[in-house]
This record gives structure tokens, sequence and C-alpha cells, in this order.
């Protein structure tokens, strides 16, 4: 019988890869991007699937990088698919993995629903660095990330119920919810103001893995605000464009969440001020620290 841990990690990667919109769009980029015999770096590989589709495109060996158990299928479904010989599997910390051979393409869906949470930018700049040639190409190659202010009471209340639980007092939880990211499912109508951008990176060029950004932005409809929404559109090859936004079609991301600490009325001419910055927690980890701070200027009343 399977274990409470295997049942988890086959309903994550279900969810994955039961996404149309995912899998049709990463699979029509791969096509478009493995040349024949390419040695492709599949990082961040989970069940190594992007790494099979690689190698039904022409590549000749991917090396498949994954630190949680999930490896231990995807060797499985290597094995049983006879692909075996061409997949050299690492379980592990990509920044501790070698090649004695750059790679001709470096592979990754390591994206959460606000696309940089998961210390996407630090693993990516690690690998194209030391694992790709000078002249690789990298897919997804670019990554644009959008935030709005929003009115979503159902996700706040999941957040609030931490206050107080069977008359104890369970703040630290709230503490611990404030400081990162939910998801949730947010439509166009629960935007209190229009989105904007918040990041946009060239995959094949960027630097930096911390982003701190302050917006403003004017509110539009009057209601009670609960946090910050946001998305990602990621740019996988030329032609082929990923969208999680709320006017796009439904994925497994569905939208990311950042609840504040306290409701804000507000009405249309208020102006919400935002300040926002992710960096990774730690070198080697892929879990994303969040601190947010805002400020509403009501000038609408």
């Amino acid at each position: 019988m399977a274990s409470r841990k295997q049942l988890q990690l086959y309903d994550d990667h279900h969810a994955m890869l039961a996404d149309g919109v995912r899998m049709r769009a990463y699979g029509e980029a791969i096509r478009r991007t493995v040349r024949p015999g390419d040695r492709v770096v599949d990082l961040g590989a989970g069940l190594g699937i992007l790494g099979f589709l690689a190698l039904k495109a022409g590549a000749g060996h991917v090396y498949a990088i994954e630190k949680t158990d999930s490896i231990e299928l995807a060797r499985q479904v290597a094995r049983a698919n006879g692909l075996e010989d061409r997949v050299t599997f690492f379980h592990g910390n990509s920044k501790d993995f070698q090649l004695d051979e750059p790679a001709d393409l470096l592979l990754s869906e390591t994206l959460g629903s606000f696309g940089l949470e998961e210390n996407t930018l630090d693993f990516m700049l690690d690998a194209r660095r030391r694992l790709l040639k000078p002249d690789g190409r990298v897919l997804p190659r670019a990554l644009r990330v959008w935030v709005a202010p929003v009115c979503l009471p159902a996700a706040w209340q999941k957040v609030a119920f931490w206050r107080e639980v069977c008359g104890l007092d369970f703040s630290p939880a709230v503490e611990e919810q404030l400081s990162r990211m939910a998801q949730a499912d947010v439509g166009i109508e629960h935007l209190l103001a229009s989105a904007q951008l918040y990041e946009q990176v060239d995959l094949r060029e960027h630097e930096h893995v911390r982003v701190a950004r302050t917006l403003h932005f004017p509110v539009q409809r009057g209601g009670t605000l609960h946090g910050v929404a946001g998305w990602f559109q990621v740019s996988l090859c030329e032609g082929v464009v990923l969208k999680t936004g709320p006017d796009a079609p439904p994925t497994h991301w569905r939208q990311a969440f950042f609840p504040l600490r306290e409701p804000v009325e507000v009405v249309p001419g208020d102006i919400f001020e935002l300040s926002l910055e992710l960096a990774p927690k730690g070198p080697r980890s892929d879990d994303t620290a969040v601190k947010l701070d805002f400020r509403c200027t009501q000038v609408g009343r």
C-alpha cells in the first residue's frame, strides 16, 4: 500500500500533468526548441515528463535533476518506456550537480503561482552559468509577473482563522501565513485596480536573484482590500506563451495571493502603495522569503 507521502506526491504531480494548458504549451515549445542529439539539463525534473518529451523530440541525452523522492518514480517511468540508457538521474540539489561537458539546452518548469517564489531565478542562474554552453538555449526564455490589489474575503479568512483556535492564541501561525504566498482563484471582478507589471526577466541573461518593487495603484472600484494577487506570463520559446492571469484559461497554478494583516476599506480615488520584496531564504533553499509593506492614501473621500 502506498504511503501518505507517496499519495501526496501523486496528487501534486497529477495536478501538473493533468493541466492541459501547461502540458500543451510545454510540449509545443519542446518540439520547437530541441535539436537532434541535444544534451538537455532538466532542472527540477519532478517525474521527468519534460525530459522524456525532449527525448521524444530528438534529444540525445537528458540529465534529470530533482531533489525530492519523485525522482524514484521518474526512474521507473524511464525504465518502463525504454529510455533509461538516455537519462542520467541526479537526486539532490542542482547546485551540487556537475557536468563533464556543458549542455545544449537548459529546460525547467520551476514556476510557482507567482512565477518567482520557488527560487527560480537563483537556480536558473546557477545552472545557466555552470551547466550550459555559452551559446546554449534556455526554455523558458522570459518571464513577466503582474500584481493587483484584490477583494478576496474567503482567501483572507484562511489567515484570520489562525488567530484563535479553541480558545488558544495561534497568532504565530498568522505570522507564518503572512510571510508566504497562498493560492487563490482570482477573477477580473476581484480586482480593485488595474494590474501592474511587477517584474520582467530574460532568463537567458538575468543576473539577479532578488526582486523588490514599489508600485502605486489608483483604486478604481470600492470595496474591502484583503491583499495582493499575482500571476505570470512565461515565454517558453518564440511563438509559445503561457498565461495564468484572471483572464486566461485556468491552470493548476491558479493565482498567487499575498494577504494583508488587516483588510482595508477603499473607494475609487484612493491610492494603494505596495512594496513587495522576494528573495531566496538561503543560498540552497527553494523557498522564497516574502516581505510585503503597504500604505493606503485615502484621497477618494
